[in-house]
């Protein structure tokens, strides 16, 4: 099955938290890891988050010169993993896929076809669509979709602790399932990072 690159990124406190208990975003990251997340999502062809997340943070899943320090090259396409909900978009002129099966309103947005969890067959279409590259930030359970059924390249993971030991604690016991990660300080926390293929080899 020919499908995008996929990179797995996302942030863990030292709690073991990625979000709040109603599904809003927590203030995880550093400045220097939001610089890094913007560099990313400015390589990628497409920013990906489940329903929960959308839902309850209405994310930009932009690039941001106030991140970057720079004018950003380009946006990325956004991916909303919806499930059997209906979904919302709004009217920004902002290209979006909308993975599900149900209806899609206010905004232009292609719908996805999908069965169930599966992921294979809409990985297909992003693919063929022009999506060769995928970033996906999460919420939890679509992350773990992403992990159980095989479907990633490189999966990036910052904490907010300056031990290599404790990060590797924190989220193994947050995201099980993961490969191995290799850990190093980075700006205010710890970066653990798993590159499993280049987008060259895929």
């Amino acid at each position: 099955m020919t499908r995008p690159f996929i990179h797995l990124n996302f942030a863990v406190d030292r709690a073991g938290r990625m979000g709040a208990d109603d599904g809003t975003s927590l203030q995880i990251s550093s400045a220097e890891d939001w610089c890094r997340v913007h560099q990313l999502r400015e390589r990628s062809d497409a920013v990906a988050v489940g329903m929960a997340t959308w839902l309850a943070d209405r994310p930009r899943l932009d690039v941001r010169s106030s991140r970057l320090g720079r004018r950003p090259k380009r946006q990325p396409a956004r991916v909303i993993f919806a499930g059997s909900r209906s979904c919302w978009i709004p009217e920004d002129g902002r290209r979006t896929f909308v993975v599900g099966s149900s209806a899609v309103s206010g905004g232009l947005a292609q719908l996805v076809r999908c069965r169930g969890h599966v992921l294979g067959e809409s990985l297909a279409v992003l693919h063929e669509s022009g999506i060769r590259s995928l970033m996906v930030e999460g919420g939890k359970t679509l992350l773990g979709s992403f992990l159980s059924q095989g479907y990633y390249d490189e999966i990036s993971v910052f904490v907010p602790t300056g031990s290599v030991t404790e990060a590797h604690r924190v989220v193994e016991a947050a995201l099980p399932g993961l490969p191995t990660l290799q850990g190093e300080l980075f700006g205010e926390g710890t970066l653990l990072v798993s590159g499993l293929r280049t987008r060259d080899e895929l």
